[in-house]
């Protein structure tokens, strides 16, 4: 075969060019240090290397996403070690400060210390870092804290996204902080008004054995008697009639309850502990409650289960037994039926809680109660307030402590002694005090002395707390020859009988007074600051302990479903217009109903039933439907009660077509009318729950608003006693109550607690009611009681805290499985792409020796002739 010169060079180009293709690609190779250069060259190596490539990419971006996070946390960290570090500092002072040997001075100069820290605390609270508010949740372009600890952040929890499915929290929000709920702590309440041994404090009168005769501040005790709790006018301890006790509460369930139960006065204070307790849900086997005496004669309860805030308390108690109550009167025979009774019935009532709290015009006749321990002495129950809930002094006019309606005071009853012991005549006629502009507190005190020292009576008549004091000077003093006489106390009879009534100008009784704070539960105002009305009772749903919000339903906060129940509400709407009505929670409905006045803009509304109707998307929008009670949420309360407080400024014709019998809802124009009353109440007030779930009414057009806001249960002071001894009425809901204090509680409001801690420092309160002023002070818990509560309130930090730390430590364990499986990608990455370099040089030394002797051989062949072959 021949072998032609085209053949040959073909094959010598394919051989050069091949050779030349191996040189070229491992000096590629060498000189780029990778396998391949172009995806062509070994679509397997290519593959796995972008797959590496890739990895190694997330991989960088999840270390960088958690480095970002670690320094959140790192800064939050830092923050919390401040707070705590502060806070360590503040309960050092704190201790300092609840020693009670401080002058005033330097107590205050503790508390100013305190306020310092404070203010430090809110300073880490609004800690910005690169321009973000690490406590504002989400919210971080803003302080997240106001001035006054309210808060203004959210509760979101900002996510670093590490991969695929793997997001993890970096944040502590404000809310989160500052606010919550802690599992393990228990609810604690307290009365607050410390309770003596009368018999200690007054052996003269109860106690004819007593060594000395002189009385001393003897705190109760538990294995004291009910009779040295609630006093006697004599020495005989056995001829007392029971003492009857009224109890309103909320048991550890959430369960609302009132109890009703007579004692002998000869029991023991721990019997009527564990009588609370029993009425608590305490068994023979097993206790719920823990009922105990504070060392100033306070009854605390504690809930022996953590996470709860359902307990509540109120109590009072009388020996008086009501004739209207008697059995043959078809009444249970117990005391009282009706509260109401108690405050016209001229009896002792012994209180246990008292709150400064603004109660209604209940009575129409005030009636002077004899002091057990001086029967010189009688004191007016009714304690003279001025609508602002100030005290009153003498210069008071009394058209400021009384009601518009009462014009006149009727002045009854017996006059005092004319003589030692010597009875004096009945008031007859009665006399008359009209009220005008210009009468006083004094003017009423003057009439009072001038009428009922008739006949020769020697009286005294003075104002002490808000209260009229008559004293009869002709009474005689217990006789025994064994005492000095000055020792001896005024046990004599007094024929005083002060029955004082408020009238018309028709000489009609009206209700003109009322009775003294501490008796009343919860038919109060909410209390009033600037142009906020707040009540405060929390509303709590009963099932998960979080604060109610506006979407709960009424019925989740009762712990029960409503049958028939019936709120009532006093109120001033916006303009100061008085307003009466009922919110009325039925099984297929609810409705709400004006009772006073009759007319509003010249159209009548009273005893219109208007239907709570079932909302249709975002507020004031609603449908035809009636709301079932039980379906009634705290919006919708809101909407029917803004109503209500700017009925004054409503147009009449709306009024005309909501405020009509036969309203038709499912008409366009009505259902419209309907919706305008809610939405243009929207622009006078606001009515919403605050961050402690508390019902709040907020004026907005006035700093001073002309508002006040009462609302109740009807039945709140109705106690009678079914067949089986157990009352079968009771409040489902509670707004505004004179309540035991709270000692401690699952919920935290941390600058709302850190500043009540610093008054009771500021007003010297060691321990609840501390302070006998008139005010807000009278239901701080004290200083002892604020030690525990802020050992909650470190305890809760710290658990926020900690979480950070894991969080933090989170990040970090991230971060270092980030960098080990980054160093492995690279590696199996560097396997796949990366070149042997002694590897590729022997190769290329292999080729180029190869390819230069390929280039020789063809030399040679290419110089051949036939000339060889010859």
């Amino acid at each position: 075969m021949r072998i032609g010169l085209a053949s040959t060079y073909t094959m010598y180009q394919y051989h050069q060019r091949t050779s030349k293709s191996g040189l070229d690609d491992a000096l590629g190779q060498i000189q780029s240090g990778l396998k391949i250069q172009s995806g062509y060259q070994d679509t397997t190596i290519f593959n796995k290397t972008l797959s590496l490539d890739y990895d190694i990419t997330t991989l960088e971006q999840s270390k960088s996403v958690a480095n970002n996070a670690l320094t959140y946390t790192n800064n939050t960290d830092t923050a919390l070690k401040d707070l705590v570090a502060n806070m360590t500092n503040f309960k050092t002072k704190l201790i300092q400060g609840g020693n009670d040997i401080h002058s005033e001075t330097s107590r205050l100069a503790i508390a100013k210390d305190l306020k310092a820290i404070r203010d430090h605390f809110l300073s880490i609270a609004n800690t910005s870092i690169g321009g973000e508010f690490i406590f504002g949740g989400s919210a971080t372009t803003n302080p997240p804290f106001n001035p006054n600890g309210t808060y203004n952040g959210n509760n979101a929890t900002l996510n670093a996204l590490l991969g695929s499915n793997n997001a993890l929290p970096y944040n502590i929000t404000g809310e989160e902080l500052f606010f919550g709920a802690d599992n393990d702590t228990h609810r604690i309440i307290s009365t607050n008004i410390p309770k003596f041994n009368q018999r200690e404090l007054h052996p003269e009168i109860m106690d004819p054995n007593h060594p000395t005769g002189q009385g001393r501040e003897v705190y109760i005790t538990a294995e004291d008697t009910i009779r040295d709790l609630v006093g006697d006018d004599d020495s005989n301890p056995n001829n007392d009639p029971q003492e009857v006790f009224y109890i309103t509460g909320r048991k550890a369930d959430g369960t609302a309850f009132k109890a009703k139960f007579p004692m002998d006065t000869t029991s023991k204070v721990q019997d009527l502990l564990d009588r609370i307790g029993r009425e608590f849900g305490n068994t023979e086997v097993s206790k719920v409650v823990d009922v105990t005496l504070n060392k100033w004669g306070q009854i605390e309860i504690k809930d022996l289960t953590s996470g709860r805030s359902n307990i509540e308390f109120s109590m009072i108690s009388s020996k008086w037994q009501d004739p209207r109550n008697s059995v043959a009167n078809g009444g249970d025979g117990v005391g009282f039926s009706n509260l109401d009774r108690a405050g016209v019935a001229g009896v002792k009532i012994n209180t246990y809680v008292q709150s400064p709290f603004l109660n209604d015009f209940n009575y129409f006749r005030t009636i002077a109660v004899r002091d057990d321990n001086d029967h010189r002495i009688h004191t007016f129950p009714t304690t003279f307030r001025t609508e602002d809930n100030k005290i009153a002094t003498t210069a008071t006019l009394l058209k400021d402590v009384l009601p518009p309606t009462a014009t006149r005071i009727e002045l009854t009853g017996q006059a005092a002694n004319t003589a030692l012991d010597t009875a004096g005549a009945n008031i007859d006629p009665p006399v008359i005090l009209p009220i005008t502009d210009t009468t006083t507190i004094q003017d009423l005190m003057d009439s009072i002395r001038t009428t009922y020292s008739a006949g020769g009576g020697n009286i005294d008549v003075q104002f002490s707390d808000g209260k009229i004091i008559v004293v009869d000077n002709n009474v005689s003093k217990k006789s025994p020859a064994t005492q000095d006489d000055k020792d001896l106390p005024f046990t004599g009879n007094s024929s005083l009988r002060l029955f004082v009534t408020s009238q018309n100008a028709n000489g009609a009784t009206v209700n003109g007074f009322r009775y003294d704070y501490a008796t009343e539960y919860d038919k109060v105002n909410f209390s009033k600051d600037g142009a906020k009305l707040t009540s405060n009772v929390s509303q709590i749903i009963r099932d998960s302990n979080k604060y109610a919000t506006m979407d709960t339903k009424l019925s989740e906060v009762a712990g029960r479903r409503f049958e028939t129940n019936i709120f009532n509400f006093k109120v001033k709407d916006v303009n100061g217009t008085p307003i009466e009505g009922t919110i009325t929670l039925e099984e297929t409905r609810s409705y709400m109903t004006i009772t006073s006045p009759t007319q509003i803009n010249n159209h009548t509304i009273n005893n219109i039933q208007i239907p709570i109707l079932n909302p249709n998307g975002n507020p004031p929008q609603v449908n035809n439907t009636p709301t079932p009670g039980n379906e009634v949420t705290y919006q919708q309360l809101a909407d029917t009660l803004g109503i209500v407080m700017n009925l004054s400024n409503s147009n009449t014709a709306d009024l005309q077509n909501v405020f009509n019998a036969n309203a038709d809802y499912t008409n366009a124009t009505i259902k419209a009318s309907y919706e305008k009353l809610i939405g243009d109440s929207k622009n006078y007030a606001s009515i919403t729950l605050n961050a402690n779930g508390q019902l709040e009414i907020k004026d907005l057009n006035y700093s001073a608003t002309r508002m006040d806001f009462m609302l109740y249960d009807n039945q709140a002071n109705m106690f009678r006693l079914d067949a089986n001894g157990r009352i079968a009425s009771h409040s489902s809901l509670t707004f505004q109550a004179n309540g035991a204090v709270i000692a401690d509680d699952p919920h935290i409001n941390f600058f709302q607690q850190i500043d009540t801690i610093i008054k009771s420092l500021e007003e010297g309160i060691y321990r609840p009611g501390g302070n006998s002023n008139y005010g807000d002070s009278m239901r701080n818990p004290g200083i002892q009681n604020a030690i525990t509560t802020f050992d909650h309130l470190a305890n809760h930090i710290n658990k926020s805290h900690t979480k950070n730390g894991s969080q933090g430590s989170a990040f970090k364990y991230s971060i270092q499985r980030t960098e080990a499986l980054i160093v492995q990608a690279k590696t199996a990455r560097s396997e796949t792409i990366n070149v042997d370099h002694a590897e590729a040089l022997l190769q290329f030394s292999q080729l180029s020796l190869n390819y230069q002797a390929m280039l020789s051989t063809i030399g040679k062949i290419s110089q051949l002739s036939l000339v060889n072959y010859i």
